[in-house]
């Protein structure tokens, strides 16, 4: 190959080259310029769906439940809406009574697992509460506005709810996942959420039902 059309290939790919690198420097100028601006906005969002078939709702849930299959599942509704520190997601679920147990089991234990998660050495630490509530569920500090596909029947709600207490007890984070399924049209509800300074109850005042973890015990209990 001549040297000139050598010379002119390594031209080539070099200007290839260097245009890739100032996109993406200005893309990142950017994108650091708008965030320093309004930071907030990039914590805040919102996603909702309506009766879509589980196939297609599996890939734009944030997760999946373990042990329900696409089968036992007619269709999902779901609305999430989020800020820097508090989160709403609501979902209306078509499916059998076996997958709304699996459903609601995983619904319930995720939130206690993730609340410890989000425990750090700054936190006093958890108290943590199993009961079960008449429905509706109460809509705590929600993150957005109520889907209006949202009415779920007066029936029982089982209910895990958390408080996640700061170095003051005068403030934390409340967090709770409350579930329930009306057999006579085959549908699950849910509302879970979390919000930075919410409070449930006052510090030492956990509501009756199975108490999972406590500030004094210092670990959960079985």
């Amino acid at each position: 190959m001549p040297s000139s059309v050598l010379r002119n290939v390594r031209t080539n790919i070099r200007y290839l080259v260097y245009g890739g690198c100032a996109f993406a420097l200005i893309w990142t100028v950017f994108v650091c310029g708008s965030f320093l601006l309004n930071p907030f906005e990039w914590f805040d969002g919102e996603s909702e769906f309506i009766a879509l078939s589980a196939k297609t709702a599996k890939r734009r849930l944030p997760d999946w439940p373990n042990g329900v299959s696409e089968s036992d599942v007619e269709s999902v509704s779901y609305k999430s809406s989020h800020s820097r520190d508090s989160y709403s997601s609501w979902y209306c679920v078509k499916l059998t009574n076996k997958a709304a147990i699996s459903w609601q089991d995983y619904a319930h234990l995720h939130q206690e697992t993730w609340s410890r998660q989000c425990l750090d050495k700054r936190d006093e630490g958890l108290e943590g509460v199993r009961r079960t509530i008449d429905g509706p569920p109460p809509l705590h500090s929600q993150t957005g506005e109520t889907p209006a596909w949202w009415s779920p029947p007066a029936i029982a709600f089982r209910a895990t709810e958390v408080m996640l207490w700061s170095d003051a007890f005068y403030s934390g984070i409340g967090r709770a996942t409350y579930t329930a399924f009306d057999a006579s049209k085959q549908t699950l509800w849910i509302y879970d959420y979390a919000c930075q300074h919410d409070t449930l109850w006052k510090q030492g005042n956990i509501p009756s039902g199975e108490v999972f973890t406590t500030l004094d015990q210092g670990s959960e209990q079985p």
